[in-house]
């Protein structure tokens, strides 16, 4: 089975000789749904960064995965449930997200 697009440029950003940040960029967007889902399901980010860094998913630090998960929820549109969501609702209703410091 192919790959999906978003997967591949994941691989082939996190191939490339650049910068820290952009690697580790490529690496959580790769596993941004996966994310998504587990956060719905009310998985803790702990619990979710370090399942994903045994698995070698992402090699990045607990606190830039956590940077990385609230710098999404706070960019409603790079989620996809919040994709279909009027921008209004979104700013009327802000998510309750907890993270573990």
């Amino acid at each position: 089975m192919t790959k999906k697009l978003s997967e591949r440029i994941a691989e082939r950003a996190t191939a490339k000789v650049q910068g820290r940040n952009a690697k580790n960029k490529a690496q959580f967007l790769s596993v941004r749904h996966e994310v998504e889902e587990a956060l719905g399901e009310n998985w803790t980010v702990k619990d979710i960064w370090e399942t994903l860094h045994e698995e070698g998913a992402i090699s990045f630090s607990y606190e830039a995965f956590r940077n990385h998960v609230n710098a999404w929820k706070n960019n409603p549109s790079v989620s996809i449930k919040q994709k279909s969501t009027p921008e209004k609702n979104s700013k009327t209703n802000p998510a309750s997200f907890k993270t573990n410091r």
